[in-house]
């Protein structure tokens, strides 16, 4: 099961940070999603049912950065919380690649010694984020359609999902800062 990864670096005003990887299963995608802004945090995990289908998509999200956690379906939106959609065996492989992914390529502002990366991050006049991109990746990434933004995408990956969790994405009531 290999991972589609997007990662975008806004640095307009306000400037932003999104992380998402899926895996694909027939017309459905599984994965795990982050939108930062300044001091404001949203992550969780997420299935796109029937993206691939001629169907309207449904996006359901962990309510939480919980994958075992209540559920919610944020398109169409609705209010009641549901059990985790995910197939058991699917669940314990995207914890698994959401630790990889965090490792290789975030890091959280109350992290400890992360000063190398906030020389770097002041070194270059970029704000730091409650997430952000490490600072070896951050090189790497290319200029995406705005010239005020810096984007990495792996071989495959479908813009239309991230333009979808963008669009639909509904952030807690307390969209603040998560604790890693």
């Amino acid at each position: 099961m290999q991972p589609k990864v997007y990662i975008s670096y806004s640095y307009g005003i306000p400037s932003s940070v999104t992380a998402m990887f899926y895996v694909e299963a027939e017309v459905d995608l599984y994965g795990w999603y982050l939108a930062a802004k300044e001091r404001r945090l949203s992550t969780a995990f997420f299935m796109l049912e029937n993206f691939y289908a001629d169907r309207h998509p449904v996006l359901y999200r962990s309510k939480e950065d919980d994958v075992y956690d209540v559920w919610m379906t944020d398109y169409p939106p609705t209010k009641n919380v549901i059990r985790c959609p995910l197939p058991e065996s699917l669940v314990h492989e995207l914890e698994r690649i959401q630790s990889g992914f965090v490792q290789e390529w975030l890091f959280f502002e109350n992290d400890p010694d992360i000063s190398e990366e906030l020389a770097e991050y002041r070194g270059r006049g970029l704000p730091v984020h409650a997430a952000n991109i490490r600072s070896k990746k951050l090189r790497g990434l290319g200029n995406g359609n705005d010239s005020r933004q810096w984007i990495h995408t792996t071989s495959g990956i479908d813009p239309n999902v991230a333009d979808f969790l963008e669009k639909h994405w509904r952030p807690r009531e307390n969209f603040a800062m998560n604790s890693y």
